[in-house]
């Protein structure tokens, strides 16, 4: 009786299978990667369409837009009476935390203490492809973050002389480009801070050089400084209408992607950015919540631009763009070259350049 001979794989086809397999994967890896991002790139746009129409619901049911709340770090316990926040128009607190009952939120809507708001995560208000609902605590109180803000533009030709200047590009501390009135951070505060100053003090449109703000979402105009005290009426312009937005909510930025600077540690990156990533939703107007448009924006990395210019700018973690809700609640997404005039045309609301996104 015959006997079959016993095959088996030689060292050499055994290692040419493995080499097979790891090329394979080799090719197979980036294509998975690719799949992914873009799913957490459509979950990003899908999270700004639901914030979108959060905030359109609120001017629907209120008649104005959010404000994007008074000064850095308020007490809701200042803008809110008898276990209820006070709306838009009177609101410390920004247009996150506004929109909360929009979003099926109540629960945190209905907290009475700043502690309790800002201690409570909205996973909506996080971007899949950047990180998972982070917290950062200071003090001994924790403040859960946010990577969206509300669109500040300067001021149109129209508005101000210096309007070009503001445009000029210059160079950032390590050789990125930015621009004079993103240095300066021109009218984020609603001034023409050109002796490059940072100053977030709400202060009365009749002391210094007021310039309005020009967004579809604007700073509150209602200061209060102490539990009961008296509020301080600053003469900015009142929340918008729709019927404000006089270049079109098609064609009008209303929230964006923020930048932030890599690594992140506890949700809180390097310390040139702190500020613009450490109360998170629950702060007032500030650079947790409002970014401006003229800024270049980037793509987030490690890399610092001089001054205060990190923490005005937008920007994501996708490497294809970044992320915008119009005012009709639509998404789309920009690139990082956007030209820089286009782009603070987009933030304008009615300064008569109409641009499409």
């Amino acid at each position: 009786m015959c006997s079959r001979p016993l095959h088996g794989f030689t060292l050499v086809e055994l290692l040419v299978v493995i080499a097979i397999i790891a090329t394979l994967i080799g090719l197979l890896l980036p294509a998975v990667q690719s799949a992914r991002e873009a799913a957490r790139r459509t979950q990003c746009k899908n999270k700004l369409r639901q914030i979108g129409l959060a905030i359109l619901n609120l001017e629907n049911s209120v008649k104005t837009f959010p404000t994007s709340g008074i000064e850095p770090w308020p007490n809701l316990e200042w803008y809110s009476a008898g276990g209820r926040a006070w709306g838009p128009g009177r609101q410390g607190l920004s247009w996150a935390f506004q929109v909360l009952p929009y979003l099926e939120e109540n629960a945190i809507s209905n907290l009475t203490r700043t502690d309790q708001v800002g201690g409570s995560p909205v996973s909506l208000y996080f971007c899949p492809s950047r990180r998972s609902p982070t917290s950062n605590t200071m003090n001994g109180i924790t403040y859960w973050l946010m990577d969206y803000a509300s669109v500040q533009p300067g001021p149109s030709k129209s508005e101000s002389a210096m309007h070009d200047q503001y445009l000029q590009p210059t160079t950032g501390g390590i050789g990125l480009p930015t621009t004079v009135g993103c240095r300066d951070a021109v009218a984020f505060w609603g001034v023409n801070n050109e002796s490059n100053t940072y100053d977030p003090e709400p202060r009365s449109r009749l002391a210094g050089s007021y310039v309005g703000f020009k967004g579809v979402i604007v700073r509150s105009s209602y200061l209060v400084s102490a539990q009961g005290a008296a509020p301080v009426l600053l003469g900015y312009d009142a929340p918008v209408k729709v019927s404000g937005i006089k270049d079109g909510t098609s064609k009008t930025l209303m929230v964006f992607e923020k930048r932030l600077l890599t690594p992140y540690n506890q949700g809180v990156s390097v310390s040139m950015d702190k500020e613009g990533d450490d109360r998170g939703w629950s702060d007032g107007h500030d650079l947790d919540v409002a970014r401006s448009t003229l800024c270049v924006p980037y793509q987030d990395s490690s890399a610092r631009v001089q001054n205060q210019r990190t923490v005005f700018t937008a920007g994501s973690a996708h490497a294809a763009g970044f992320n915008a809700v119009l005012a009709d609640g639509s998404v789309t997404t920009l690139e990082y070259g956007i030209d820089m005039p286009t782009f603070n045309r987009l933030g304008h609301r009615d300064d008569g350049e109409v641009v499409s996104p």
